[in-house]
């Protein structure tokens, strides 16, 4: 599944090397519009001055991320190297520099330390270009209470901040946040230790979904990291602290988390000086968990004008209609798929009982595909 997805994607807790933080210029509360996509938190982020570009906030990464062409065409000086680890399997080549400014909407994050990773793979996952990701040292400097319904985030005080829903306590592993939660499948209660993943566009991913009733294989591991095929399971429900979500899904095989698909259903607040996440319910708490009734897993073009076919999931929808894998999707009921964002196409796929026609361009040759989308789990 994606985790970002940035980057469920993006998880680089398996790196533990100590930074520190300052502030600069910051006049707090302070709040912040963020954009939403393809349940990612995005905002624009200068570095050293440097024009601002997307960033991805992400509870899910020990360290605050540049992407490498961005570094190189800054000039951002590589004090060292080594491996990590991100969503994916095997390792991510990570290059570590020294003292980097982050110029937020209103305020200065001064960064001991940061890393430097490749994420020429997100704009095709994501929709947009993506030029790093703010990960433990922002959350660490401030109470950051992110709304959902508003497209708002607001930094506080951690002395001054009024906290607003359950205080659900976490641990800080390798810099990155843990909770205890409750997964119910076939009946039966699993207790899990997830990480909070604001990096991750998934619901829960969690080795208890592997006893679901009805399975299917997906590819897993986007974001860092080799992908590689995991099964994907519906739990019955998950408890995270007195809430209670009916229905989620999602991987199995790796790291136990929940991503902003649960998340976006809260007011959540992390308020990592007293280690506790503060959740309250939005408009979107008792929203079903939709799923993709086509089986396309689609990338974004390199020109972002159309939709190429990642993957087919086996006996789907779209197996059925024909559709293979590096097909690119040029057009969507006869509207050129350019006037389509990667988020309103994953939405149109998850309408179960519609026809959605295709204009799909294989090789040289283009052909107009009909595909009968179906519930799948």
């Amino acid at each position: 599944m994606k985790g970002i997805g940035l980057l469920a994607a993006m998880l680089l807790c398996g790196l533990a090397i100590c930074s520190g933080q300052a502030q600069q210029n910051r006049r707090l509360p302070l709040s912040i519009p963020f954009d939403f996509a393809t349940n990612q938190i995005l905002m624009k982020v200068g570095i050293n001055g440097s024009a601002p570009t997307w960033f991805v906030v992400d509870s899910g990464a020990s360290h605050c991320v540049i992407d490498d062409a961005l570094a190189r065409k800054l000039k951002l000086k590589v004090e060292s190297e080594k491996e990590g680890t991100g969503a994916g399997k095997g390792s991510v080549k990570v290059k570590i520099t020294k003292d980097v400014v982050y110029n937020l909407p209103g305020f200065d994050l001064a960064a001991a330390e940061s890393y430097i990773i490749d994420l020429s793979g997100q704009p095709a996952v994501i929709g947009r270009e993506i030029g790093g990701i703010l990960g433990y040292d922002f959350f660490a400097a401030q109470v950051v209470d992110v709304d959902f319904d508003a497209r708002v985030l607001t930094l506080y005080d951690a002395t001054d901040y009024r906290a607003v829903g359950d205080a659900v306590p976490f641990v800080l592993k390798k810099r990155t946040p843990y909770i205890h939660a409750k997964v119910f499948v076939g009946g039966k209660p699993s207790d899990a230790e997830v990480l909070v993943d604001s990096g991750s566009q998934d619901a829960i991913d969690a080795d208890p979904l592997a006893q679901s009733a009805e399975r299917l294989e997906v590819v897993g591991g986007v974001g860092l990291g080799q992908e590689f095929r995991t099964v994907l399971g519906r739990a019955d429900s998950v408890q995270i602290g007195s809430f209670s979500l009916a229905k989620p899904f999602g991987v199995t095989g790796g790291v136990q988390l929940i991503g902003t698909e649960i998340l976006r259903r809260f007011h959540v607040a992390f308020d990592y000086r007293h280690e506790r996440i503060f959740f309250a319910p939005s408009r979107s708490l008792a929203e079903p968990f939709s799923m993709d009734a086509s089986g396309l897993d689609l990338r974004c073009t390199r020109d972002f004008v159309g939709f190429e076919v990642h993957d087919v999931s086996k006996d789907s929808a779209a197996e059925r209609a024909g559709i293979r894998p590096k097909d690119v999707i040029v057009a969507i009921n006869n509207q050129p798929a350019s006037k389509f964002t990667l988020q309103q196409m994953t939405q149109l796929l998850t309408e179960t009982g519609r026809e959605i026609r295709l204009r799909v361009k294989r090789g040289e040759s283009t052909q107009e595909i009909k595909v009968s989308l179906r519930q799948r789990l």
